[in-house]
């Protein structure tokens, strides 16, 4: 979750269990490309299983992004394809991303080419499909 699960929220729950992968809030393609990394990726050893999650749809972009992540110590790479919010598909991330799997695929790949580390797509349920199943 963005602006939630920064690095002191992780730290705290690694405290609570060390056998969860944890990931990082989403960080955009851009922020990673031309922000202040050790501000925005940086994170403590303690944190351990660490996923980054990547937001961007530019293939090319994700490939550098994750081979950042992985040079940082990132166990995993993430490409979220579920956040709803308005401002994050505005910027052609996140859920709408669904409505196109073949370039989310092209995006994939190019980050798995990029590093030796597993990489991940993150897809949330809409809220109305997370009813409770019917009793056997």
């Amino acid at each position: 979750m963005m602006e939630w699960t920064d690095r002191h929220c992780r730290f705290f729950h690694r405290l609570l269990t060390r056998r969860a992968l944890m990931y990082t809030e989403m960080v955009t393609t851009g922020a990673v490309l031309r922000g202040d990394r050790a501000r925005l990726i940086g994170f403590d050893p303690a944190e351990h299983p660490l996923a980054l999650q990547l937001g961007g749809s530019d293939a090319v972009a994700l490939a550098r992004c994750a081979r950042i992540g992985a040079d940082f110590g990132y166990d995993e790479i993430n490409l979220n394809i579920g956040c709803p919010s308005e401002r994050v598909q505005e910027g052609r991330f996140g859920a709408c991303l669904m409505a196109e799997p073949a370039l989310v695929g092209d995006c994939v790949a190019a980050m798995k080419a990029a590093v030796a580390i597993p990489v991940t797509v993150r897809r949330l349920s809409p809220r109305r499909s997370l009813r409770p199943a019917p009793t056997l």
